[in-house]
């Protein structure tokens, strides 16, 4: 059985004694049920994670010992993902699945056919999320969240390889060989409207590759979900 796992963003190798936030702590009172002596886990969201074990717990205030810290590397390619906002409880599955695969950042995506637009709590959101997912799922490095782009402004960014999914385009596996090494990958994944003759041009125009999943038309986060899995060495 995994270590119950906590979020504490200013763990560093110096504190060898610190206090959850009351959020956290009243996680591990209320739900995880710990008491003092139980062994935990803290990790920090950048690849750093040390053991402990509770040494006070009260209702919203929980004291650990920390010993054996762990510098933790990431995955072997560094994955992005710009994806179109999905409805509702979906956006929960889409960052949720994406943190346990480990992509490093997840871009709101603003296309002409949305259907959901970003707002000013979609980022907070997502990453609380992602934090869950993180506990869960025992990874050490929390995506990067960031604010919505378009896809023209997606696109001004030149630290990257861009793929897109799309029913015409390469098999994914095919697609892998095309893969630089020295660049981020970023993932595009459109609304379930498809992208707009405009934004197809913009794609066309930046000779991005497009890719296909399979035969049928996936949900949003499906879409986004399957390439990444597929791009994972």
């Amino acid at each position: 059985m995994a270590i119950p796992s906590f979020f504490y963003s200013d763990l560093k190798r110096t504190v060898t004694v610190i206090d959850l936030d009351p959020g956290e702590a009243s996680h591990a009172v209320k739900a995880r049920r710990l008491r003092p002596g139980d062994a935990v886990r803290v990790f920090n969201g950048d690849g750093l994670s040390a053991n402990g074990v509770l040494q006070s717990v009260e209702r919203r205030a929980v004291s650990l010992e920390l010993h054996r810290f762990e510098e933790h590397s990431r995955l072997n390619q560094a994955i992005s993902v710009a994806v179109a906002i999905p409805k509702g409880d979906r956006q929960k599955v889409l960052i949720d699945v994406l943190t346990q695969l480990g992509v490093f950042e997840i871009i709101p995506l603003r296309c002409e056919r949305s259907v959901t637009k970003s707002s000013k709590n979609t980022v907070e959101k997502w990453q609380r999320i992602a934090i869950e997912a993180c506990k869960q799922s025992q990874n050490p490095w929390l995506p990067k969240i960031q604010e919505e782009h378009s896809l023209e402004g997606l696109m001004t960014k030149s630290d990257r390889a861009f793929y897109y999914a799309d029913a015409s385009g390469e098999p994914i596996i095919d697609l892998k060989n095309k893969e630089p090494d020295s660049l981020l990958a970023t993932i595009i994944v459109g609304p379930e409207g498809g992208f707009s003759s405009k934004e197809f041009i913009e794609l066309e125009k930046k000779s991005i590759f497009s890719f296909r999943l399979g035969p049928y038309i996936l949900r949003t986060e499906a879409a986004a979900i399957a390439a990444v899995a597929a791009f994972i060495r």
